[in-house]
């Protein structure tokens, strides 16, 4: 997709947030809270890329998460990609952001409505506790 920005710079974010929100809980201020749009399903994603999107979801201590599936939207280069391949099931009434609206052939989508029901959330967890004591805000700091 062509993002910019890193997992670590994605967790570095998430701790400096957290951290502040944390700070002004102390001093009895009202902590930051925030919009993370989150996307699954993207072609190419494997199970333990979708893992560790919720794994760096559960780490936001303050988040309103917007979770939806990829869609192939015209204009972007998967978008375009998708659509010459014949694997966009996009049309006209279903351009939104629901979850649980397929929108390529091919991805398990049944694995992903699992994944957000919680049935993975022994697989998820197990991987937080390496990431806890991980505080990629202080390296990021160290590293500067």
């Amino acid at each position: 997709l062509n993002k910019e920005c890193t997992e670590e710079d994605n967790y570095f974010a998430i701790d400096l947030l957290n951290r502040i929100g944390d700070e002004l809980e102390a001093k009895g201020e009202r902590p930051p809270y925030f919009w993370s749009n989150i996307m699954m399903g993207i072609p190419g994603e494997t199970r333990e890329d979708a893992f560790k999107t919720m794994r760096m979801l559960k780490r936001m201590k303050r988040v309103f998460p917007s979770i939806a599936f990829y869609a192939p939207y015209p204009g972007s280069a998967l978008g375009n990609q998708l659509i010459a391949e014949g694997k966009s099931l996009m049309t006209r009434d279903n351009y939104h952001r629901f979850p649980d609206d397929e929108k390529v052939k091919g991805i398990d989508y049944q694995f992903y409505r699992d994944l957000m029901a919680g049935k993975y959330d022994e697989e998820i967890n197990r991987g937080i506790a390496t990431l806890r004591g991980a505080d990629l805000y202080q390296g990021a700091l160290i590293k500067a």
